[in-house]
């Protein structure tokens, strides 16, 4: 009995003397906790900072998208007054945000799906239209060793391109109900409510999707062919136009990708513009089922003195409230309007040095509301008004949200804006763990613009 009470009477003092280690380490944590917390300082917006916040997609460990699934390429503003999105990364996700219960809900996986971008589209009946695809956020591995010669390095980019889609089935179109699939409660495993409507081009993915003004036929264009195609819904057919622009380009919006437009738009008399061969806005008419150039041709850098056909593309294309203006964002970061009856563009400059508009939204306040900036830096937010009182470019800033000590977080990448029925701008997050982002229009941007609270 005494060997016994021996030996355990040092491991008594030992375990004490452990837990008081344990409450001293915990206690300086807490300590260089809250001197970190003190010395970190979130970066906020050029404007009142309440009026910009997020949302998670989903309720953690519970039905939120998993990280590497959540970017967001893609916003959708309903008649029935909701926001629907779709994510790309290794699987893609529908989700909808409900203004009833300021959250957002999963709404499954999208069958055989990657990615959707710019692709979703709502037809009659409140159907939404889904053009799918492979991951095209992403930068294309490119090979090390290049080849010399005349055009060597662009031939060898395609052949790297190509290289991501071979076997690649192609993106399909699906058509998911509202009214139906919004009901249910969707857990990360479980499929979304779609209907597979079949495979749009072979072994290309849906780039960018528009819909007709009588809502009863889809056109897009896919990547990295280009090709032009339609979809007649009441027939359930498919037809390939052939490809909407010909000449082989990587001048943007990155360099290793081919340079396609990423969006079109559909006129009220049925005619469907993006950009095209050289920057011109190109047309495709109905009636003779034929892409024709026209004579404007898009801003930005041309390289018309190198042996490169560089040209910019559209990156948004957007109706103004006169049916035959149009607004639009280049690759090369230019903001432009359109006047189709006079056949006149009107370049209105861009934001940034740096190129690119990653998305664009016209608000119900008249301006343009633009996320600016390239993959290699933090995206900013900037308006440009189009109500006639010459108001030009305003910096929003970067989209930083601190609610702490709850939540608080910098959005550094957005691929996608749209407006709801109120006038919030919604903007989704497309880096790993995004966020679905909102603001809410209707303030003001410093008097020296730049916030005084951000870090110098």
């Amino acid at each position: 009995m005494t060997l016994i009470k021996q030996t355990r009477e040092p491991a008594k003092e030992y375990n004490k003397m452990k837990n008081s280690y344990k409450i001293f380490y915990a206690f300086l944590f807490c300590l260089l906790g809250v001197h970190f917390a003190k010395a970190q300082k979130n970066v906020n917006p050029h404007f009142e900072a309440q009026r910009i916040d997020f949302r998670d997609i989903g309720y953690p460990a519970a039905t939120m998208i998993p990280a590497d699934d959540s970017p967001i390429a893609s916003l959708l503003t309903h008649s029935n007054g909701k926001v629907y999105g779709a994510t790309t990364g290794k699987q893609s996700y529908l989700f909808v945000f409900d203004y009833y219960t300021n959250k957002v809900y999963p709404l499954g996986k999208i069958p055989n799906s990657m990615g959707v971008h710019n692709a979703l589209v709502e037809g009659k009946d409140g159907l939404i239209y889904i053009g799918t695809g492979m991951n095209e956020l992403v930068e294309v591995p490119l090979s090390k060793e290049m080849p010399y010669g005349r055009r060597a390095i662009e031939e060898q980019m395609w052949v790297d391109i190509k290289t991501k889609y071979e076997g690649y089935e192609g993106g399909k179109i699906f058509v998911y109900d509202p009214d139906e699939g919004d009901k249910e409660v969707y857990l990360p495993e479980d499929m979304a409510k779609v209907k597979d409507l079949g495979v749009a081009v072979k072994g290309n993915s849906i780039y960018t999707m528009t819909i007709n003004p009588e809502k009863n036929k889809l056109y897009g264009i896919s990547y990295p062919e280009a090709q032009f195609f339609e979809y007649d819904i009441a027939s359930k057919s498919f037809k390939n136009h052939g490809q909407w622009l010909t000449t082989m380009s990587h001048s943007g919006p990155e360099r290793s990708w081919r340079s396609v437009p990423r969006s079109l738009v559909a006129l009220s008399e049925g005619k469907i513009i993006s950009s095209g061969d050289g920057g011109l806005i190109h047309y495709f008419d109905p009636a003779d089922s034929k892409v024709k150039p026209m004579e404007i041709r898009i801003p930005g850098e041309y390289w018309i003195t190198q042996k490169y056909e560089g040209y910019p593309v559209v990156e948004q294309l957007l109706i103004g409230r006169d049916s035959s203006t149009v607004y639009g964002s280049s690759s090369d970061g230019f903001i432009f309007k359109m006047d189709l009856h006079t056949n006149r563009l009107h370049s209105m400059g861009k934001p940034m040095v740096e190129r690119r508009v990653r998305a664009m939204t016209m608000g119900k306040d008249e301006k343009l509301y633009m996320i600016c900036g390239e993959k290699t830096n933090v995206c900013r937010m900037f308006t440009y008004d189009v109500s006639g009182k010459d108001e030009g470019f305003e910096d929003l800033g970067v989209l930083g949200v601190d609610r702490s000590p709850y939540y608080a977080k910098i959005g550094y990448q957005f691929d996608a804006m749209c407006t709801a029925a109120d006038g919030t701008i919604f903007i989704g997050e497309s880096d790993r763990r995004a966020k679905l982002f909102f603001y809410l229009p209707g303030g003001s941007v410093y008097p020296t613009i730049l916030n005084p609270t951000n870090p110098k």
